[in-house]
């Protein structure tokens, strides 16, 4: 499996608009930099599970409405 990490700098240059792609790295604010809204979030969720990364298993408690960095993502995945 490739790394966590990777999987979802790879996720988000398929979903950010293509002026944005440049300023993908950690610490990227996913509204305000990046342009992620909540479709877009959604999305994200449905290609994690593309990937066999369940972010809503049961078990797991992810309140989306704190996620606002593409770290935050990173952090989410890799609790699972």
């Amino acid at each position: 499996m490739k790394d966590k990490s990777k999987i979802v700098i790879d996720i988000l240059k398929e979903i950010v608009p293509n002026k944005f792609v440049k300023l993908i790295k950690p610490e990227a604010n996913l509204r305000n930099e990046l342009g992620i809204d909540s479709i877009k979030m959604i999305a994200i969720s449905a290609m994690l599970m593309e990937q066999n990364i369940d972010i809503f298993a049961a078990n797991n408690k992810i309140d989306f409405m704190t996620i606002e960095t593409v770290q935050d993502i990173i952090d989410c995945v890799d609790s699972l």
